[in-house]
């Protein structure tokens, strides 16, 4: 099992302290940023896991908000806006989510299945990243739109976050089901009944090379109907 909660607490504390004293501007926005495309911004967006992040680096906030703008203006189906953010910055709040996880994770996953590697994943991934943002859809109150209308319009929000990050050079990950999915986490996120958890936005310095993509190709996933 792992080390006492409060041993091991008091350690990731304290790196979560040292990495946010090491506040550093990203080299890559200190240049010009690239001139990209659309079509090349899109095909270089890459999900960059926290464990690939460098924790003596912290994105500096100007981006984060830079990249919350840009979701703001994701497509919307009767202007309902439902995206909302719940932004954990702050090594004690980081801590505290992802010890949250990780028991809810432990409560909710049968024994035998159990993985002590992915308990503690959950409190670290967290604390090696700058931002750890909470994905949220607001139901609209009258439920006159579809709430898939609603969902649709959340993923919109973080791809578009996403793409700016990608273009600041910043890393991102959409991480989701399981724990997140759960109305204990709904719960601790002080949703509303009818509101979802889409999963977690981690945001970090990445370290090492871009990873290169892959994808098979467009033709096989279209069908053109002409009559």
């Amino acid at each position: 099992m792992m080390q006492s909660s409060s041993s091991l607490s008091l350690a990731l504390v304290a790196a979560g302290a040292a990495a946010a004293s090491a506040l550093v501007t990203l080299a890559l926005v200190q240049k010009k940023r690239k001139t990209w495309t659309a079509e090349e911004l899109v095909a270089y967006r890459r999900s960059i896991f926290p464990d690939s992040y460098d924790p003596e680096q912290t994105v500096p906030k100007d981006v984060l908000e830079k990249m919350l703008e840009s979701a703001n203006w994701a497509p919307t189906h009767g202007r309902s806006e439902p995206w909302r953010f719940i932004i954990f910055s702050t090594p004690e709040a980081k801590l505290r989510l992802g010890e949250f996880e990780a028991e809810l994770y432990k409560r909710m996953c049968p024994a035998d299945k159990f993985i002590q590697k992915k308990y503690e994943k959950k409190v670290k991934s967290k604390l090696a990243s700058s931002y750890v943002i909470a994905i949220c859809m607001k139901r609209q109150e009258s439920e006159r739109l579809p709430e898939l209308d609603e969902i649709c319009s959340v993923a919109c929000a973080v791809q578009n976050m996403h793409l700016v990050a990608t273009d600041y050079g910043v890393g991102a990950y959409w991480s989701s089901g399981g724990p997140l999915f759960s109305d204990e986490m709904k719960e601790f996120l002080g949703l509303g009944e009818k509101d979802k958890c889409l999963g977690l936005f981690y945001v970090g310095v990445p370290k090492g090379e871009h990873p290169k993509g892959a994808r098979k190709p467009m033709a096989a996933k279209v069908s053109w109907v002409e009559k």
